[in-house]
């Protein structure tokens, strides 16, 4: 699968050449690993792995459809902990108490803090047939993806009218209502490449952002902001109140605010999706069991039943044959939504990150 939005100067796309196709062939299961991911040391011989996850009802559905099935299937108990936030990570490798074998986060996680906090996979989670090999790296395995995409409340900006890209976020004028797009408070990144597309730069093109260009077209949209959001409830919320006619927002969101009724719609086009992977952290007391619960958590038949029951997208583009089809088609990873979004370039915020979070907290208090 071609990834759109990823810039073939990019170190990622560069692997993704040479190694382009070869994870999507095979059969339906990729053929198991548990005993292929063993060997000496790291917990080998344990029965017990720690995960440090981020909690709420994704961590309930985790447990439920892949920790408790694992244990069940190989006798390993998985104990979660967490949240895997950055310094703690650092402060376990660096005084040598590591606390926590594996971690949810991925490339935003790994990247910043810096590789040689985290062990590298073996070569077996490399190769997993259906997964794209933009979704893996040598220090992570991506096990679902996320989006966020352009929505709208249909009785603000008018009965029957679309937004069809970024451009028309922008255009208040055929489009009527305030805005809203994800401010940097908590270290997150803000809407940068919503504000490079929103001014008619081409999807294909985002990265490198064009920074000074970004904050330019913030500034026009400005205007209409009574607020950025910063947690993924808030822009359903000002959808729903109509302090918003149109926001950025999490696709799994919008979803489940549609399905209550609300008189919101939303386009795939424009979307940017995320990859949220698992990450053994350096010298984990159980890393093998860390990898055998990382290779059991992207089996097709097991991906098929988390993000059934959670609208994430699974990074197996198997699982979504074991699904309902009408379904499938609603997730963030399936072929028809892939193809018009882009995939976040996590190497590009791990450079620019601290710059890019200073000048926007600057420009949202002037």
């Amino acid at each position: 699968m071609k990834i759109p939005g990823r810039s073939q100067s990019s170190p990622l796309a560069r692997r993704d050449v040479l190694r382009g196709g070869v994870l999507l062939a095979g059969g339906i299961a990729a053929a198991p690993l548990l005993s292929a991911c063993g060997g000496s040391g790291g917990g080998g011989g344990s029965k017990k792995v720690v995960v440090a996850d981020w909690g709420g009802a994704l961590v309930e559905a985790e447990k439920k459809y892949i920790f408790e099935p694992f244990s069940k299937e190989t006798g390993i108990e998985v104990v979660v902990a967490g949240p895997p936030t950055p310094a703690k990570i650092k402060a376990m490798v660096e005084t040598g108490n590591i606390e926590w074998d594996l971690i949810a986060g991925g490339p935003s996680t790994v990247l910043p803090i810096g590789r040689k906090y985290f062990e590298p996979l073996p070569d077996k989670l490399l190769s997993i047939p259906g997964i794209d090999p933009s979704y893996v790296d040598k220090n992570w395995l991506t096990y679902y993806l996320f989006s966020i995409v352009m929505a709208w409340n249909t009785s603000v900006v008018g009965a029957g009218k679309k937004m069809e890209g970024w451009g028309d976020f922008w255009d208040t004028g055929k489009f009527p209502g305030r805005r809203s797009l994800r401010g940097a408070d908590n270290g997150v990144p803000p809407d940068m490449e919503f504000a490079v597309l929103g001014d008619g730069v081409d999807m294909k093109s985002v990265y490198p952002i064009d920074v000074d260009r970004a904050f330019r077209s913030f500034g026009k949209l400005k205007p209409n902001v009574p607020q950025w959001w910063t947690s993924g409830a808030q822009p359903g919320q000002m959808l729903v109140s109509k302090q918003v006619g149109a926001s950025s927002i999490f696709s799994g969101r919008i979803g489940e605010l549609k399905k209550k009724g609300a008189p919101l719609d939303f386009t795939w086009n424009g979307g940017m999706f995320q990859l949220a992977a698992w990450s053994v952290v350096k010298d984990a007391p159980n890393k093998e069991n860390a990898f055998k619960l990382m290779e059991f958590s992207v089996r097709p038949d097991i991906q098929a039943s988390v993000w059934s029951k959670y609208p994430n997208g699974p990074s197996n583009s198997k699982a979504l044959d074991l699904m309902d089809k009408e379904f499938a088609k609603t997730l963030p990873s399936h072929p028809q939504n892939v193809e018009v979004q882009f995939l976040q370039d996590a190497e590009w915020w791990g450079t620019n990150r601290d710059a890019v979070l200073k000048r926007f907290q600057e420009f949202a208090k002037s």
